[in-house]
């Protein structure tokens, strides 16, 4: 909005109020809808973890002795895939409304906590007037899905990983089969196999390039941090 003719944009006085009253009432109202948002946003994110952690133990539970394992390993990776990437998606509205409640934390719930008008200054101003103007994403959707796989999918991949190659090569602790794991049966388990092999490498490749992507993002995500490795201020 255009200031008028004649008067200037005046500067904040050290101890002045950041906001006036009217102004700290709509910015409260607005940081408990933005909180509101970041729950809904969340609560669909565990929503989705917990389908696939229940999906995962049921199919493997019956994977094992079954003459169609192939098929249920293939389905659970397939279902896998699907689960990763709607909660990618949406991660990435849950990260939108995530930035919009660390800018209001940090520069307007901050420096009434700490009596102070340091973290009033910069172009937080701008940026939070240009995002709700005109909303968009935070990270890229490769990027979501590596920090969702990093986070929670890693464990649930590497247990499927495992029981899919334990039944390939008639791995069994109950009898005692792993005097199968023979240069010959290895082979003749391959080749009677092979479809899901090939199932395991296509699903699994991509998951080792989203993997070093969120690894190489995590330094600048705006989540809690562990003492030890607390990064510089950013946002």
């Amino acid at each position: 909005m255009e200031m008028p003719q004649g008067k200037e944009p005046r500067e904040r006085v050290a101890g002045e109020p950041a906001f006036a009253g009217s102004d700290a009432t709509a910015m409260a109202h607005f940081y408990r809808g933005e909180m509101n948002r970041l729950t809904i946003w969340r609560t669909r994110m565990d929503i989705t973890t917990n389908w696939a952690i229940l999906s995962t133990v049921a199919l493997l539970t019956f994977a094992f002795r079954n003459p169609f394992a192939d098929a249920i390993f293939i389905f659970l990776l397939v279902a896998l895939w699907f689960l990763l990437t709607m909660e990618s998606r949406r991660y990435r509205f849950y990260d939108v409304w995530r930035w919009r409640v660390r800018i209001l934390e940090a520069h307007f719930v901050t420096p009434i906590v700490s009596a102070g008008a340091k973290r009033l200054e910069g172009t937080w101003r701008h940026d939070l007037a240009a995002d709700l103007l005109y909303p968009t994403f935070k990270i890229s959707m490769a990027e979501a899905m590596g920090r969702r796989f990093l986070r929670n999918y890693v464990y649930l991949y590497g247990l499927v990983l495992l029981a899919a190659l334990a039944h390939i090569l008639g791995i069994s602790l109950a009898t005692s089969s792993w005097s199968l794991l023979t240069r010959e049966a290895i082979m003749d388990s391959v080749a009677e196999n092979w479809l899901l092999l090939c199932i395991i490498v296509i699903s699994y490749t991509p998951l080792a390039f989203l993997a070093i992507l969120g690894w190489r993002r995590r330094t600048v995500i705006v989540e809690l941090h562990d003492p030890s490795g607390r990064r510089p201020y950013r946002i």
